[in-house]
């Protein structure tokens, strides 16, 4: 049977990039050419999975004719979706991307009514037993209190399906210092996260993945941007090292590496393997103009040129 993937995006957004030669504040900018797509996270995640020939499956909340719009997106790429939906409009995101500048505009999005956070769990708890893997990605919608993606969590605990978590501030340090009963099975901080979750101002990233606070969570990626990533698995730590390129869009990157790792875990790859899958998914995604996107070469050719080893924590 093959295997099935749903990503979740409960705060998901049509992103819309302006790339521009040269971009200046307090004039008029005109764009030659635009990119619109449905966006959000979990979508980026879900476009290059699908890219990645895995059977990939949105779901999250939409609204309005926005909301209307993403989906029309989504089926224009076919790409599987099944959204709760609320009278709350979908929202918008910009990214004007200049030179090696790149500026976004970032919708907060429409305040959900509470009923929505009760239709969404149970959706989510009737759909969840036909995948063998999920996603949870972005920020909270308006109205939904801090504990939700825990909520979440212990229905996938329940039904005993893993989750990859790669959310962020607040919300990401009460759900790992909440989940212990019901661990996500990775998740994708940066350095600020970290050392948010562990009370530590230590410039010691490496150890400070070994925290008691973590050690319930088999799997952490942690985001070093163009320097690669830190892997912590099995209580050792290991140096993602990965090529120097020209990034063209950055934005979708860290998306695109949570594809790159579920596609090693479709593919039951080692954890090392998935992380280097992950960090090729994020670099071909970079080198791309639009959002959530890698072309399959490139993707390849990376996967060769990351190399792992292991951090000498003693020193």
């Amino acid at each position: 049977m093959a295997f099935k993937l749903l990503t979740v995006t409960l705060n998901p957004a049509i992103d819309i990039n302006y790339p521009l030669d040269n971009f200046e504040i307090n004039s008029v900018q005109r764009a030659s050419e635009d990119f619109k797509s449905a966006g959000g996270k979990g979508i980026n995640v879900a476009r290059v999975a699908s890219e990645l020939g895995i059977d990939v499956t949105c779901t999250g909340i939409i609204g309005g004719k926005f909301g209307e719009w993403l989906t029309n997106n989504l089926d224009e790429t076919h790409i599987k979706h099944d959204f709760t939906v609320s009278p709350a409009s979908t929202r918008l995101c910009i990214a004007v991307t200049s030179e090696n500048t790149q500026t976004e505009i970032l919708e907060s999005g429409a305040l959900q009514p509470e009923e929505i956070q009760v239709r969404f769990l149970e959706h989510f708890n009737t759909i969840i037993s036909d995948f063998d893997l999920v996603t949870i990605s972005g920020s909270l919608p308006k109205g939904f209190p801090e504990d939700y993606y825990v909520k979440l969590l212990e229905v996938a605990k329940e039904q005993n399906i893993p989750v990859c978590l790669d959310t962020s501030g607040k919300v990401l340090n009460y759900t790992v210092n909440h989940s212990k009963h019901c661990p996500p099975l990775l998740i994708k901080p940066n350095d600020e996260e970290i050392k948010a979750i562990t009370n530590s101002d230590s410039i010691d990233l490496a150890n400070q993945l070994l925290d008691d606070s973590l050690t319930h969570i088999p799997y952490i990626l942690l985001s070093l941007g163009k320097n690669g990533a830190l892997l912590r698995y099995e209580q050792q730590v290991f140096n993602i090292d990965i090529p120097k390129v020209l990034a063209v869009n950055p934005v979708g990157s860290g998306d695109s590496s949570l594809a790159g790792f579920c596609y090693g875990i479709s593919k039951d790859a080692s954890i090392k393997e998935s992380s280097a899958y992950s960090m090729a998914a994020g670099i071909s995604n970079a080198l791309e103009a639009r959002t959530g996107h890698i072309d399959l070469n490139n993707f390849e050719k990376f996967s060769n040129q990351i190399t792992i080893e292991k951090v000498d924590l003693t020193s």
